[in-house]
C-alpha cells in the first residue's frame, strides 16, 4: 500500500450518491488509512477547487496527493486547477455524480465508499489530457446532439432519476436532429459534410455508456474523432457492437471514425460545446493532446 504524510480531499457540497455528510465520512475512513494528515475541503461554488490548487502551488502547501468526491463536472474543474497550478500531484476520483465516466475508465468502482477502498490497493498510471481551446479536458469534447440532450435535462432531474431522463432526452432528440455543416483538421488531413454530433474522446465512457471502440485508451497519446451521419434506432444499433480503428469505417455506416493528435472543429455557425458535462464554449475548437501528463489512480486492469 502506498503512504502519504498529507493528502487532501476535495468534494462538493452536492456530490454524492446520498447524504453528502455521510459519504465524506465513508470515503474518509480508507483515506486514512492511506495518509497521516488529511484535509477536507468543501467547494460552495464553481472556481472554488481551482483557487485553491493555485494556493497549493503558491503558498508550497505540503500536500503529496489528492482525492475528489464529485461528478464528471467537479473532475473537470479540479483538473484545470492541478493543470493551471502546474501540480505534479497524484490524483484519486471518487465517484460523485450522475455518470461518472472518467471513474467508469479508471477501472473504479461506481460506489464512492467502495472506490475510497479500491484506492487503498490500486496503482498510479500516467493519464492524457486534452486542450480545448484554453480550457483543460480529461473525457470528452462533444456538440451536436449531445448538446441537446445535455440541455433539456434540467440538473434536478438528472440527480433525481439519472441515467433514465438522460436516455429518454436522448430517445425524443434523436427522431429530429439538428444536422450541422463542419470542417474537421485530423494532423492536417480536412473532412467536410453535415452531422448530428461530433465527439472527440480520451475516456472509453461518454453519457454513461461505453464508447465501442477496441483499442480507444485514456494513455495512448491519441485522440478519438467520431463523426455522426445519421440518426434514429441506427446510432443505437451501431454503439451496441464494438469495433476495431482498422475496421470501423469499413462495417459502420452512420458514425465515421478518424484518430489523431491535432485537431480543429469548425462549423458554419458558432455552436455550443459539452466538454465533461460543462457546456460552455463555442466553436471553433482547437484541440491537442498532453500525453501523460497526469497522474491518476486506477482500478488494476485498466486497458
Amino acid at each position: 500500500m502506498v503512504q502519504f504524510t498529507m493528502g487532501i480531499l476535495f468534494y462538493h457540497e452536492g456530490a454524492g450518491q446520498g447524504e453528502v455528510s455521510d459519504i465524506v465520512g465513508a470515503v474518509t475512513k480508507n483515506l486514512i488509512t492511506i495518509c497521516q494528515e488529511l484535509t477536507i475541503y468543501k467547494s460552495r461554488e464553481k472556481g472554488d477547487i481551482i483557487k485553491y490548487c493555485h494556493k497549493i502551488k503558491e503558498e508550497q502547501l505540503p500536500y503529496e496527493v489528492i482525492y475528489l468526491l464529485g461528478g464528471d463536472g467537479t473532475v473537470h474543474e479540479l483538473i484545470n486547477g492541478v493543470m493551471q497550478a502546474d501540480l505534479n500531484l497524484p490524483i484519486g476520483i471518487l465517484p460523485g455524480g450522475t455518470f461518472n465516466d472518467f471513474t467508469k475508465t479508471l477501472n473504479l468502482p461506481p460506489n464512492p465508499a467502495d472506490a475510497s477502498e479500491a484506492l487503498t490497493t490500486s496503482s498510479v498510471k500516467h493519464i492524457d489530457v486534452m486542450k480545448v481551446n484554453d480550457r483543460y479536458v480529461l473525457n470528452f469534447a462533444g456538440l451536436g446532439l449531445i448538446v441537446e440532450n445535455s440541455e433539456g435535462v434540467a440538473d434536478d432531474a438528472k440527480s433525481r432519476i439519472g441515467k433514465f431522463s438522460y436516455l429518454m432526452s436522448t430517445l425524443r432528440s434523436v427522431t429530429d436532429p439538428t444536422f450541422f455543416n463542419y470542417r474537421v483538421t485530423i494532423d492536417n488531413q480536412v473532412h467536410t459534410g453535415s452531422s448530428s454530433m461530433i465527439i472527440t474522446a480520451n475516456g472509453q465512457f461518454v453519457g454513461g455508456n461505453r464508447i465501442p471502440l477496441t483499442e480507444l485508451s485514456p494513455d495512448d497519446g491519441i485522440l478519438d474523432v467520431f463523426i455522426f451521419k445519421e440518426s434514429g434506432i441506427k446510432l443505437f444499433t451501431e454503439l451496441l457492437s464494438e469495433k476495431s480503428a482498422a475496421t470501423w469505417n469499413d462495417i459502420s455506416n452512420n458514425i465515421e471514425h478518424y484518430s489523431g493528435a491535432h485537431i480543429m472543429i469548425e462549423t458554419e455557425n458558432k455552436m455550443a460545446v459539452d466538454i465533461d458535462g460543462e457546456i460552455d464554449i463555442e466553436t471553433p475548437l482547437r484541440i491537442d493532446i498532453l500525453t501523460k501528463r497526469l497522474r491518476m489512480f486506477t482500478g488494476q486492469d485498466i486497458v
